[in-house]
């Protein structure tokens, strides 16, 4: 038995010094939108105000237009950047709004900016 209690000792430190780095993902697909009351958008973008990319979403009709998806996530993983919206209707700007957006290692979060719009 005393020789027991070392070796179970120290498979207890072994054990517990493990560093489990793994990320598990749910496996959702995240969406972030505004929803803009009135007129349809007849044209709309997101665009990452650091670098100026221009991120565009194929929304079918309705009134929610997406702002960013998990699509991007390769682009913003484990960072945070703000992104305006813009959306128009005949050429003429309609919607113009800032969001603050971060991403983890799976999705990409909604960190504020306003969701819904009165045209």
């Amino acid at each position: 038995m005393n020789k027991l209690t070392p070796m179970l000792l120290g498979t207890c430190l072994l054990l517990s010094s493990c560093n489990d780095d793994d990320i598990y993902c749910t496996e959702e697909f995240r969406v972030i939108s505004i929803e803009v009351v009135g007129e349809p958008l007849t044209e709309h973008y997101s665009i990452r105000q650091s670098n100026s990319d221009t991120i565009r979403h194929n929304d079918e009709g309705g009134q929610t237009y997406t702002v960013l998806d998990d699509n991007y996530l390769s682009q913003l993983k484990n960072q945070q950047d703000t992104f305006r919206f813009q959306g128009f209707i005949n050429d003429t700007l309609r919607v113009d709004e800032l969001f603050v957006i971060k991403a983890d290692e799976c999705h990409v979060i909604y960190v504020s900016g306003r969701r819904r719009v009165q045209l």
